[in-house]
């Protein structure tokens, strides 16, 4: 029995087909492992969020310190990590001389290159505590939830760009020269020049071990490792104060509504 070949044009419009099929369905792919990226991302600071409040539920509605030393300690700097670390017990303890470093599993997003450390606390909830070398008082006074006002609207936790070190910036600036062309800006205004924004979008914030990482440039206070880190689609996951975490589009950040507590920050600063 004779079979018939397939002829050379019809080779070629096979191929065509395939290859015109591989250029829609590739981007599609790539947009929905992106999307879950995100969603495991914005699941990781759920669960540290829930972590945090569960902590203030103890410490009668205290937030705790960014970072403390403390001289009973074998290892002296206490982290905020280190605190909420009995409530989530998940992530990499093992990198920062055996204490909760913030590196890996639940403290980690998947979107990014590196295990740094990506999720950083409102600097003015959570601040240094006194007895740490650089703070220049004996105490520091700890801030209470009940004064975080439209505690819906206030981000308490964010994922931040990344910072070149062993430990990435545990903070994130709340401070009002961060998010506005002029400090003082009336209230309820919308942001003018972000530094956020503009920090966030360097690709250098997400550095690789394969890449050239300017450290000179972004390894220092105020650069991207003390932003937000808009790596989603233009987009950053946020925890806010009320509980509920969710994305904020890049440029979406208003200080005086989201950032800005009243009584617990000066303004303007």
């Amino acid at each position: 029995m004779k079979h018939r070949a397939f002829t050379l044009i019809e080779l070629l419009v096979v191929i065509a087909i395939i290859a015109i099929l591989a250029a829609i369905l590739f981007p599609v792919f790539a947009q929905a492992k992106a999307a879950a990226k995100k969603t495991s991302c914005l699941s990781n600071q759920k669960n540290i969020g829930l972590g945090i409040m569960l902590y203030t539920g103890d410490f009668d509605d205290t937030y705790p310190m960014d970072q403390y030393w403390s001289p009973t300690e074998a290892t002296p700097q206490v982290r905020w990590f280190d605190s909420v670390y009995p409530y989530i017990k998940n992530g990499d303890k093992f990198t920062f001389n055996g204490r909760a470093s913030g590196k890996g599993g639940i403290f980690r997003c998947p979107s990014t290159f590196d295990q740094e450390a990506v999720y950083g606390v409102h600097s003015w909830l959570f601040p240094d505590g006194g007895n740490v070398p650089w703070v220049n008082s004996a105490t520091t006074a700890t801030v209470t939830t009940t004064t975080v006002d439209q505690p819906a609207d206030k981000v308490v936790m964010l994922e931040k760009g990344l910072n070149k070190g062993d430990s990435n910036w545990l903070q994130f600036i709340a401070d009002e020269w961060g998010y506005t062309d002029t400090v003082g800006n009336p209230a309820g205004s919308v942001d003018g020049h972000h530094w956020d924004t503009d920090q966030s979008i360097n690709r250098d914030c997400d550095y690789a071990a394969s890449t050239t990482f300017d450290s000179t440039q972004w390894d220092t206070y105020a650069q991207c490792g003390s932003f937000a880190r808009y790596r989603h689609t233009n987009g950053a996951n946020m925890f806010m104060a009320d509980g509920h975490a969710k994305l904020i589009r890049r440029g979406g950040l208003n200080w005086y509504k989201n950032v800005y507590i009243p009584g617990v920050m000066p303004t303007p600063y």
